[in-house]
């Protein structure tokens, strides 16, 4: 993967391209909730060649923070080039606690639940292998159609100039701005006051709460339409995603035509 170190201000992002992409937003240590996802996706995708993107945001608020790393680092290992898990802003700020930056601001955003979670009591003793991971999670993944990052993109600054600040905090301006960005902005990390995912025609957020009780969600792309073809939750329910704007209605409409003959 080409990503930035993590002082690096401008970043670059891995690129794929895949016949289904799965999008899965915010977990913050909704073990139980992530593992019944990952297994509705498997069989939804069945046999197709299918990649999934973690949006990031593993850790913290949640009760079982270190059993989500695991079962992320254990799937990604068995499936190197098929999941590619993010940064989120509550991975970096782990890490800037673990050498003793800040802490106080990790413990502030739910850190004290990732540490009773691993059963210590400050970052610097989590597992090394569990911060060696959260080191190596790039900021971006991008394919022709769509760009994947935690939080979202600075607008009118190229996608390949986005700072990395930016892509794990932003809100505003972006959350508003109704400019086609070049790719569809598939993000995080702003809570949906609705807990359901928020589609809009220039980016979709999956930050549904998932932590707090809300269903944790995928989206589900292919490479003929931009916006989304579904969304499945973590109890397996699978729903048909509007069309973002009128050629992918027309997209959705043909292939309701083809089913039909």
């Amino acid at each position: 993967m080409a990503v930035s170190g993590r002082s690096g201000a401008l970043v670059k992002g891995h690129r794929m391209a895949a016949v289904l992409t799965y999008a899965v937003g915010d977990i913050h240590g909704s073990y139980t909730k992530l593992a019944n996802l990952l297994r509705h996706c498997s069989d939804h995708c069945g046999d197709s060649d299918a990649r999934i993107v973690f949006l990031g945001d593993y850790v913290d608020r949640g009760k079982r923070s270190r059993e989500v790393v695991q079962l992320l680092i254990e799937t990604q290992a068995a499936a190197p080039h098929r999941i590619v898990c993010l940064m989120g802003n509550h991975e970096d700020m782990l890490l800037n606690a673990a050498s003793l930056q800040d802490e106080t601001m990790w413990l502030d955003n739910g850190g004290d639940a990732t540490l009773d979670s691993y059963g210590v009591s400050r970052a610097a003793d989590i597992p090394a292998e569990h911060l060696a991971w959260f080191e190596t999670l790039p900021l971006t993944m991008s394919d022709d159609k769509r760009f994947f990052a935690h939080a979202g993109i600075m607008p009118g600054i190229p996608l390949d100039q986005q700072r990395k600040g930016v892509l794990l905090w932003i809100r505003e301006p972006f959350l508003s701005d109704q400019n086609d960005h070049g790719r569809y902005i598939v993000h995080g990390h702003t809570p949906t006051q609705t807990g359901i995912p928020d589609l809009c025609h220039n980016r979709l957020n999956l930050d549904t709460y998932a932590w707090d009780g809300n269903p944790l969600f995928a989206a589900v792309f292919d490479d003929r339409r931009v916006g989304p073809l579904a969304f499945i939750t973590d109890d397996g329910t699978v729903s048909a995603a509007p069309p973002i704007n009128a050629r992918e209605q027309e997209l959705y409409a043909s292939g309701i035509r083809a089913r039909a003959r």
